[in-house]
């Protein structure tokens, strides 16, 4: 019974964000206690009440490319427009072209970068990153980053993965 509850909520969940969540009902057939783990990621990620929508998912679109998997990229994309974040906006920033962006979004975007591409810091990004959203904002974006690259590292650890396809916006 457990299992065909979480199986519907996993379906509603796919429909959402407009990818299959494979990996998910596969953790649930195995054992619900390993889901209701990994469902607290989600509470990690979630909400976003610190920092304004485009800061957010920006964050979440750089974390999900640096952990290189497509279809969490394309949630990830499908969640940003969803928050209606422009799609030219959304591209620019799956395609590492900051120099359009809003100063402090292209910080956020340098720093996933260096953090999760280049293993890396980069002081000025987060300077600003504080100086525009303050510490809480700062936090708020961290886990947005790096929860955002801990997904794809789930699944391709459960052998789920996909390479990235940055044309999938176009």
């Amino acid at each position: 019974m457990i299992k065909s509850i979480a199986k519907h909520l996993i379906q509603n969940a796919e429909k959402q964000i407009g990818v299959s969540l494979d990996y998910v009902h596969y953790i649930a057939k195995t054992d619900i206690s390993l889901l209701t783990r990994y469902n607290k990621i989600f509470a990690f990620l979630n909400p976003n009440k610190k920092i304004p929508a485009l800061a957010y998912h920006t964050a979440r679109l750089r974390g999900a490319i640096a952990a290189d998997c497509g279809t969490c990229v394309e949630a990830e994309i499908n969640l940003a427009k969803k928050a209606k974040l422009e799609t030219e906006t959304i591209k620019q920033v799956l395609v590492q072209n900051y120099e359009n962006l809003p100063k402090e979004i292209a910080a956020i975007a340098k720093l996933a970068d260096a953090i999760l591409i280049e293993k890396s810091d980069n002081q000025e990004a987060r300077e600003i990153i504080k100086e525009k959203f303050g510490d809480a904002g700062l936090i708020e974006i961290s886990f947005a980053i790096n929860g955002a690259a801990l997904l794809p590292g789930i699944k391709k650890t459960l052998g789920y993965g996909t390479a990235c396809d940055l044309n999938i916006i176009a």
